[in-house]
């Protein structure tokens, strides 16, 4: 039986959760508990920390949630960190070894021109169908041209954290996580050390200080974390590239943003609505981790026309926009 948290069960005893009306609604009951949970946690997990590096592109929402805590609890200075799996990894490669390598974390099914620009930064003619679940596509005859643009990246990116990085010491990395895969490529690449705090994180990569709030075996978060990052994004599209300074973006549409905004404006009075309760509770991530798997279910939210908006656009392992699915 999972910890029932006292302030998330009087915000939402009264609330039909099978039926919400509106982007809001779905914000406030499904995302509000688990993300409030989070900061929570978070703001204890601050002590001694002199910056906090909200990733892109969770971060841009990320943010907007934490004022409100910076504000009640006085929290440390914040910024928002351009960065990404593909930009990290492209950053980090420097041997043909490496190239290979970022198959064993993250699987890649498409075109083999489509993984070698929406991976490595690279164009070619050359077209096949892949899926490397079944097979790592042979990549020697491209490895010097990456391993080139690599060392670009990695000189133009260099520039870009040690100002971001510029005068603090203790430095703690901000997103919902999974396996820390950008923190590992930055500090690998660049020598910086960072604490991670993630909502859930899978602990496979050799990060010190770094914490989920979700236990990653035992909650459902891992499962869900596709709708989570589906309205957790920015205005633009991933980073992918930075050149003379000037960060790149994939040329692609953002859907649904103005509704995306209304769950979080959901999530934010939750949140200002547990700040008012005259109550003291305590968290746990079991709860709330239970109310979010709720919303991830097939039929039990019966206004399928809410979940038009939650699409999945991860081109770093696939080549194509998915509308993500409830089971």
């Amino acid at each position: 039986m999972q910890l029932i948290d006292r302030h998330i069960k009087l915000l939402l005893e009264n609330r039909d959760l099978e039926n919400p009306n509106s982007f809001e609604d779905l914000g406030y009951n499904f995302f509000g508990p688990i993300v409030f949970n989070f900061f929570d946690w978070l703001r204890n997990e601050l002590e001694a920390c002199d910056l906090v590096l909200f990733n892109s592109r969770e971060g841009y929402f990320f943010i907007e949630i934490y004022e409100l805590f910076k504000e009640k609890y006085n929290l440390p200075h914040y910024k928002y960190f351009k960065t990404s799996r593909k930009l990290s990894t492209i950053a980090s490669l420097k041997t043909e070894q490496d190239v290979y390598d970022t198959f064993k974390l993250h699987r890649y099914s498409g075109t083999l021109k489509s993984l070698l620009i929406d991976r490595f930064g690279i164009n070619t003619e050359d077209n096949c169908d892949i899926d490397t679940s079944n097979q790592i596509p042979n990549l020697d005859k491209y490895i010097s041209e990456i391993l080139k643009n690599a060392e670009r990246v990695r000189n133009e990116y260099s520039k870009y954290i040690n100002e971001i990085v510029d005068g603090f010491s203790n430095i703690v990395m901000v997103d919902s996580g999974y396996q820390g895969t950008t923190q590992y490529n930055i500090q690998k690449t660049f020598g910086i050390n960072f604490k991670g705090r993630y909502i859930t994180y899978k602990g496979n990569l050799p990060l010190k200080d770094t914490f989920g709030f979700c236990d990653f075996y035992k909650a459902n978060f891992k499962d869900n974390i596709i709708f989570f990052e589906s309205i957790f994004t920015d205005k633009v599209g991933t980073y992918i590239d930075i050149v003379d300074g000037e960060f790149i973006n994939e040329n692609i549409q953002i859907l649904h943003f103005d509704k995306k905004q209304k769950v979080v404006d959901g999530i934010i009075k939750f949140a200002k609505d547990v700040f008012n309760l005259k109550t003291e509770y305590q968290i746990s991530y079991e709860y709330s981790d239970y109310i979010f798997n709720l919303m991830c279910k097939n039929n039990f939210i019966k206004n399928e026309k809410l979940f038009d908006i939650f699409l999945h656009d991860n081109y770093y392992v696939r080549d194509d926009i998915k509308k993500i699915v409830r089971f």
